[in-house]
């Protein structure tokens, strides 16, 4: 997938500041969807839209890549979207805000856990680390890996995995994942991740290539198939403008995952249409 200029803007305003963006065809298939109304989903300036091909569901145009280690940086966009939450719909946001809370009294999933139950030890990556906090619970005998956009994050990670025997790289995922030979992961961890990358696809594809035969990535994204998403609209949770650059259901995680090599398997709870957010182990074929 290639993604280029068009008549889109060069730039959009945000709360943030200016954020340099480029048009991007479906990310799924490849479809050119440039003419293609916005959705009902859209909150000016950003446009979410349905591929007329495939049906998969994605923002167009896009923050380009140097907008996403700067001015939108997690660290700053977080406060902003939560500020944005806020004001939208104060009552709703209190109640997560407390649901969110109580559920820390309760057990959750845990992605290094799920990357040792599923893969041996050796070589673990996480994409999107941050500061490298996930992968350093990894247990001994995984050494942790990271890619990370954020230039700040990505030192702190960096520093931390080498203690370990690991390394963090700053670059976008598909630049950093080029730098690791053939079969050197035994499993990955992409939690809260492919739905921020603007080449989802290419970057299973090269994840694939750096997973050893029978490797694990392990991923969580919003669940787009979710009830609660047909209940409350525009006000899912899940939407974030423009963080949030793709929207997944199980089929369409499936689908990308089964053609860059991957066999999905979600359980029997990762995917349940009662949840905001879905699990999958990808399994290299």
């Amino acid at each position: 997938m290639t993604v280029h200029a068009s008549a889109a803007p060069d730039t959009i305003d945000t709360p943030l500041g200016p954020v340099p963006v480029s048009h991007r065809p479906c990310p799924a298939c490849g479809t050119d969807n440039d003419d293609r109304a916005a959705g009902p989903f859209s909150r000016p300036p950003w446009s979410i839209k349905d591929c007329r091909t495939c049906g998969f569901v994605y923002l167009d145009p896009v923050p380009r890549y140097e907008a996403l280690h700067a001015t939108l940086s997690w660290e700053k966009s977080r406060e902003s979207e939560n500020r944005r939450r806020a004001a939208e719909r104060p009552v709703s946001y209190r109640v997560s805000q407390a649901l969110r809370k109580r559920n820390r009294l309760f057990p959750r999933r845990d992605i290094a856990r799920m990357a040792e139950d599923s893969a041996p030890p050796g070589n673990v990556l996480d994409i999107g680390c941050a500061e490298g906090g996930r992968a350093m619970t990894l247990a001994e005998g995984y050494i942790p890996y990271g890619i990370e956009i954020s230039a700040d994050l990505a030192r702190a990670a960096d520093a931390s995995f080498a203690t370990r025997g690991g390394a963090c790289i700053h670059a976008p995922a598909l630049d950093g994942l080029k730098q690791f030979p053939d079969g050197f992961f035994t499993a990955a961890m992409l939690r809260s991740y492919l739905e921020h990358e603007v080449q989802p696809a290419e970057v299973l594809q090269e994840l694939a290539r750096a997973l050893a035969p029978g490797g694990a990535a392990i991923v969580k994204v919003p669940n787009y198939a979710s009830l609660n998403r047909r209940v409350t609209g525009r006000r899912w949770c899940g939407f974030r403008y423009p963080d949030h650059v793709n929207y997944f259901t199980p089929a369409s995680l499936r689908a990308m995952a089964g053609r860059a090599g991957f066999a999905a398997d979600f359980g029997l709870t990762g995917a349940i249409p009662t949840s905001d957010n879905m699990w999958a182990v990808l399994r290299r074929r």
